[in-house]
């Protein structure tokens, strides 16, 4: 495995860079005012929406479902998604705005290994294409557009996914769009990414993209050595 002796350089080297745009566009820094473990007066546990955590059942709608039910709590002091013990197998899902996504100590949130269980978007505007393929490409496991005070955070609980079958489709060229990260955030402010593994991503890990007052610690990012292209946290541009 690698990257986890190096997540601390990456880490610093994120931290870094967002420090050095919120200085160039406020004059100084905000970071302070990120709360990963703030208590949302509101939470729900990701069974309650029929979830099963047996590493086989597809919960992408469970996610789904629970995050619109929380919806209603965005503007109430926003909301929690509790994530317990298990293997939680599912497709792309979308955040919310005053969301916080907590995993438990022994929770792993699993990347189907079914294409079409990842959507496909169009590419960013910054890049007029796929990063790697010309053309549109696969949204990431876990995603979100314009949203602000968002966490994603746990005791040390376990994002994976699964990215060996996207390896391989990559090296026997079986894609026809570019792969998809584990994270992405587009548009967004005050986000915290804290306490969790990442592991195996089909592609780059963390991708918060035209983000501003943007907090990643306390994370640890494994991938095989062979594995082609699972960067650790790429920021991309800030707008």
């Amino acid at each position: 495995m690698r990257r986890s002796a190096s997540v601390v350089e990456a880490l610093l080297l994120v931290s870094l860079i967002f420090e050095a745009q919120l200085w160039a566009v406020n004059g100084n820094s905000h970071c302070e005012n990120l709360k990963p473990l703030e208590v949302r007066p509101h939470s729900v546990t990701i069974t309650e929406f029929g979830a099963v955590g047996d590493g086989v059942t597809l919960n992408t709608k469970a996610f789904q479902n629970a995050i619109f039910y929380l919806q209603s709590f965005a503007d109430k002091g926003g909301a929690q998604l509790f994530v317990p013990k298990g293997r939680w197998l599912t497709g792309s899902f979308e955040l919310i705005s005053h969301l916080t996504l907590l995993l438990d100590k022994e929770a792993v949130i699993l990347g189907s290994e079914d294409s079409s269980d990842w959507p496909i978007d169009d590419p960013l505007p910054s890049y007029g294409r796929g990063r790697e393929l010309p053309g549109r490409r696969h949204r990431s496991l876990i995603y979100g557009n314009n949203l602000t005070d968002v966490v994603i955070t746990g005791d040390n609980g376990t994002i994976d996914g699964q990215g060996s079958i996207w390896w391989s489709w990559f090296r026997n060229h079986n894609l026809s769009f570019t792969r998809p990260h584990l994270v992405e955030l587009k548009n967004s402010t005050n986000v915290v990414i804290s306490n969790l593994t990442f592991m195996n991503s089909p592609f780059w890990t963390i991708h918060p993209v035209y983000c501003s007052h943007v907090l990643v610690q306390n994370v640890t990012i494994l991938a095989p050595l062979s594995s082609p292209n699972t960067d650790g946290i790429d920021p991309g541009e800030h707008h």
